[in-house]
């Protein structure tokens, strides 16, 4: 009742105001047929070719006042007493003199004046009946154009003296509390100057109220020297004093009040709050809810405050129950609905949130059945709409297919500029196996394949090559021919090659990756393999290579563009890991050092079981040759299961590349360490070796790496091969030769899946002049880097007393699959199987061994299955894997947990 009388006051005010004000407005109309005006002759100071406007510009200045609703005296008029008069020039007296004769209220008269592209309208209008000098107005405009514009300016300027209308003097807001009076004042039309009229008075009215944030708005008009005041005196809606959500068990009232754009402090503003419903509703969608019901109440509590509670009638969360695909005739719904992003409800719904409908996947969802059909021959087939029906009891989603008829592969030929016989064209594409296997079209083929043709062709030189594609349809035969058109136009080569955007590294450093040169003939592989070589250099947060035309079409530049990032780096603190327990770190690193590519790092790090410290430096390529040099100096103590070892040490290393993916590695490390604190229970040639040592060693590496990402591969192989040649010729204490080898394999399994395999053999055997093989150098395997599930050194050969020795050969292998959730910050998770074991000289390879009454069955392998959460943070590497031993080693459990939280040392 309250709220109706408020309205009704409103309403009534608003109509008041509305027609005094149009009345007003009115009352001017009538009043311009009673105003006489004689426009006297206008001088030009202008250039000849406007010097017909000296006649023309009064003409068109009557017609405009005329327009306006004017009485204009007759120019013919006007220059006849101008001729009586005998007046030459027009000055304020005389202008006076031929309004009265004329029997005008006013007369005007003024120049034209150009100056540039400026045109100037100086005009003075002069009261008849008065004694002032005549009020002056000026217009300026752009060009000969805008003198129309110009002339109307004028007759508006002059329409407030001519009619004495009030004159708004001052616009002002009064009476908010809670929203800034500016952000009102921001949405009035109405501003300092305007005429005071009902029409730009309603509208402010309306544009103050759509604001929403007031229940009443009244208007008043004071009188000021300047001419009017107008002041818009508001009384706001209750602020918000208290916020709630009433029904809401499915979502956190708390994640709820968090989305809304109403505030606690806030007014009740209805537009916001009309969002805000639609929002909270379009919430319980998303989860499932599509029958919820969103209301509002509001609690006056006096003092101009009031709480608002959202009232949230959820209803019951419903689920996708049948996905129909209508028209499904010659194949299976079951097939199809495998492409699907949104499913069916199953079993495990409540904890994958299948089922739940997700209304941005269906259309999706309906090109996703378009391209399954397509790859299955289907070339005319069509998918309608997703239809979507609400049910009390569950969604139904029903895809509305027209199959067509279904098309094997025919013929696949090639026309237009051929650079090869139509055999090795074949051996580039793969759709024409489809052919070979009598197999249906499969559409999704072609896109890879005009891929394939256009890279193809780039790295012959042909930059700007073109493959269309035309599928010719046998429908009497239902064979679909494909006929690949390749334009190649001409061939292209690098005039030269650019750098921008580096202001740290060196152009050099960017140049010697660069597998295109000034010069050189364009080819697609050699700069896709540029790229990725700037990548991997790990320097840039962005890489671009881009071709860019020199006007000649037979050359291109190569504009590299790179940004620099932060290449050094501080870092120090608390780490953990299972087999170190807490250590505490430090590093001082710069990889990109100078801008010149260089590498050197200090770092050091301290635990219960390990010590270590090192100090290293890299250059890649010395002299900006292929050859490339480091060393390291460092200084280790560790604790080993049945014996400590502390080493100090230095190696220095040489490194060269033999073709585009491989290099070669040869280098000297020298290091004397101690054995001690050996156990009692340690084998005898551990014992053996107890106390000081001196180890000189050769190392020989080659290693291939067609890895298309080193930190997060997908695609690619990495081959290691090393040599450890200690003693003998060359000195020590130590003799032995030691081999070691690895081959891994990165490929796509499935959607964002990537496959990693995993295979690593060593063979250690004594050298010239040796006794024994040394003890640290014998093979022990367990841990995060050889055979997860298992503890370190846990999988070791036994002696003839029955006491792990390590072995002299040790063979593992790691699959697994990995899924990136996160490249912004680096969080992936895998599933793994691993399998690997050591056997000393007595045993054969892969054979299976009692090791403390156990066997492990399959080819002497023992083996464990796991998991794994990796997350590549700002303070280093965290990991979480669990792993289950499939084959049990002595009296260890068979689950083995292992978290790494910091860099590894």
């Amino acid at each position: 009742m309250l709220i109706s009388k408020f309205r009704s006051f409103v309403t009534i005010s608003l109509v008041s105001l509305i027609i005094f004000l149009s009345a007003t407005v009115q009352a001017a109309d009538k009043v311009t047929q009673d105003v006489k005006v004689a426009v006297l002759p206008f001088t030009v100071n202008a250039g000849d070719d406007l010097s017909y406007l000296k006649e023309s510009l009064p003409e068109l200045l009557s017609d405009r006042l005329k327009e306006a609703g004017f009485e204009v005296v007759d120019i013919e008029a006007i220059g006849r007493l101008i001729d009586e008069k005998g007046i030459s020039s027009i000055s304020t007296k005389n202008a006076r003199e031929l309004g009265l004769l004329s029997g005008a209220s006013f007369s005007v008269y003024g120049s034209l004046n150009q100056i540039g592209d400026d045109l100037t309208l100086d005009a003075r209008l002069v009261d008849s009946y008065g004694n002032a000098p005549g009020k002056k107005i000026s217009v300026t405009k752009e060009g000969l154009i805008n003198l129309l514009p110009a002339v109307d300016d004028l007759v508006d300027r002059m329409k407030m003296d001519l009619l004495r209308l009030d004159i708004i003097a001052e616009v002002d807001v009064e009476g908010t509390k809670v929203l800034d009076k500016d952000v009102v004042l921001m949405r009035l039309t109405l501003q300092k100057g305007d005429m005071l009229t009902a029409k730009s008075v309603n509208t402010a009215l309306k544009n103050i109220y759509d604001l929403g944030y007031f229940d009443d708005v009244e208007v008043k008009v004071d009188t000021i020297p300047d001419g009017k005041k107008v002041i818009f005196a508001v009384k706001e809606k209750p602020r918000i004093q208290a916020l709630g959500v009433r029904g809401s068990d499915a979502i956190d009232s708390e994640d709820i009040i968090e989305a809304i754009s109403t505030k606690k402090g806030g007014v009740v503003n209805p537009k916001v709050l009309a969002d805000d419903i639609r929002l909270i509703r379009e919430m319980y969608r998303r989860d499932g809810y599509y029958k919820a019901k969103v209301t509002h109440e509001v609690e006056d509590a006096g003092a101009g405050v009031a709480r608002l509670t959202f009232v949230i009638d959820e209803g019951p969360k419903l689920y996708i129950q049948n996905v129909v695909i209508d028209g499904a005739k010659q194949m299976d719904p079951d097939d199809i609905k495998d492409v699907l992003a949104l499913k069916e409800r199953g079993m495990f719904s409540w904890i994958s949130n299948s089922g739940v409908l997700k209304e941005e996947l269906l259309d999706r969802d309906a090109a996703a059945i378009q391209a399954f059909y397509q790859s299955k021959g289907f070339i005319d087939v069509k998918v309608g709409r997703p239809q979507v029906d609400i049910k009390d009891e569950g969604i139904d989603v029903v895809y509305q297919v027209w199959e067509g008829e279904r098309y094997k592969m025919g013929n696949v030929l090639f026309k237009g500029d051929l650079i090869e016989e139509n055999e090795k064209l074949l051996e580039v594409i793969s759709i024409d196996q489809l052919n070979a296997d009598n197999d249906y079209f499969d559409r999704s083929l072609l896109k890879k394949d005009v891929d394939k043709l256009t890279t193809h062709y780039n790295n012959y030189g042909y930059a700007y090559a073109d493959v269309k594609v035309n599928i010719k349809d046998k429908p009497e035969e239902k064979i679909v021919d494909v006929v690949y058109d390749i334009t190649k136009h001409q061939r292209v080569h690098i005039r030269r090659v650019l750098v921008e955007g580096n202001t740290v590294t060196r152009d050099n450093v960017i140049m010697r990756e660069m597998r295109l040169a000034d010069g050189d003939m364009f080819n697609g592989k050699k700069l896709t393999r540029s790229t990725q070589r700037l990548n991997n250099l790990g320097y840039f947060e962005k890489v671009d290579v881009s071709p860019v035309p020199t006007g000649n079409p037979e050359e291109m530049d190569l504009v590299v563009k790179v940004k620099d990032k932060p290449t050094g780096q501080i870092s120090g603190g608390i780490g953990y890991s299972t087999y170190d327990s807490v250590y505490f770190a430090a590093n001082i690193a710069e990889s990109n050092l100078f801008g010149k590519g260089y590498g050197l790092s200090l770092n050091g790090a301290f635990s219960g079981k390990k010590t270590a410290f090192a100090l290293q430096f890299k250059n890649p390529r010395v002299n900006d040759t292929d050859v490339g040099f480091g060393a390291e100096i460092y200084n280790r103590s560790e604790e080993f299961s049945t014996y400590d070892k502390k080493s100090t040490g230095g190696v220095f290393d040489f490194s060269y590349p033999i073709g585009e993916y491989s290099a070669v590695s040869w280098g000297y490390n020298a290091e004397y360490y101690v054995l001690d604190d050996i156990d009692d229970d340690a084998s005898t040639t551990i014992k053996d070796d107890s106390g000081a040592h001196f180890l000189s060693k050769l190392i020989g590496t080659i290693a291939r790496d067609t890895r298309d990402s080193y930190q997060n591969a997908r695609t690619g192989t990495r081959t290691v091969f090393s040599i450890n040649f200690a003693g003998g010729p060359i000195g020590g204490t130590d003799d032995f030769v030691k081999y070691t080898g690895e081959y891994n394999w990165w490929t796509p399994a499935f959607e964002e899946v990537v496959f990693h395999s995993k295979f690593w053999a060593g063979f250690v055997h004594k050298n010239f002049g040796g006794s024994d093989i040394p003890a640290d150098e014998r093979f022990e395997l367990g841990g995060l880097s050889s055979v997860r599930g298992y503890s370190n050194e846990a999988i070791s050969p036994l002696d003839g007393e029955g006491k792990t020795e390590g072995g002299n050969k040790a063979f593992y292998l790691n699959l697994e699959f990995k899924r990136m959730l996160s490249k912004e910050y680096g969080i992936s998770t895998l599933a793994f199987f691993d399998a690997g074991n050591a056997w000393n000289e007595k045993e054969m390879m892969f054979s299976s061994q009692v090791r403390e009454g156990n066997k492990p069955a399959l080819i002497g392998l023992y083996k464990s299955v796991g998991a794994g959460l990796n997350w590549y943070s700002p303070m280093g590497p965290i990991g979480f894997m669990y792993g289950y031993g499939l084959d049990k080693v002595g009296t260890s459990g068979r689950h083995k947990f292992e978290l790494l939280m910091g860099q590894q040392f």
